[in-house]
């Protein structure tokens, strides 16, 4: 009975312990908070490379010359910005491409689906 006892206490010390790890194991780190302190949250991209938010990086950074749209807009070159257009209702399903930008379905014309 006294081996039970023991073994029971041993197996509840070690679920606790466990228990305490993993709860400090999984809590934000101050570089963590410091990486997402500057995450445009609404388009999901960093603050200083979005362009919905910080509209001189449109004009600073030119045209794409391999798609003819800005260059801060081309969500061919940079899909990090697809989550943006997204948030912005701006999104072509079916060409995977911003609507503003979809030439099959007249560049922001309503007819994307």
């Amino acid at each position: 009975m006294k081996k039970n006892i023991a073994t029971a206490c041993v197996v509840i010390l070690l679920g606790v312990g466990g228990g305490f790890l993993y709860l400090q194991m999984n809590q934000p780190t101050e570089t963590e908070d410091a990486a997402t302190a500057g995450l445009c949250t609404k388009h999901q991209i960093a603050e200083a490379q979005c362009p919905w938010c910080n509209k001189a990086l449109v004009q600073e950074m030119g045209p794409c010359p391999e798609h003819g749209v800005p260059e801060a807009l081309c969500s061919r070159c940079n899909a990090a910005l697809i989550p943006g257009f997204k948030a912005e209702s701006d999104w072509c399903a079916g060409h995977k491409v911003p609507e503003s930008q979809c030439v099959p379905c007249g560049q922001g014309s309503g007819a994307c689906k």
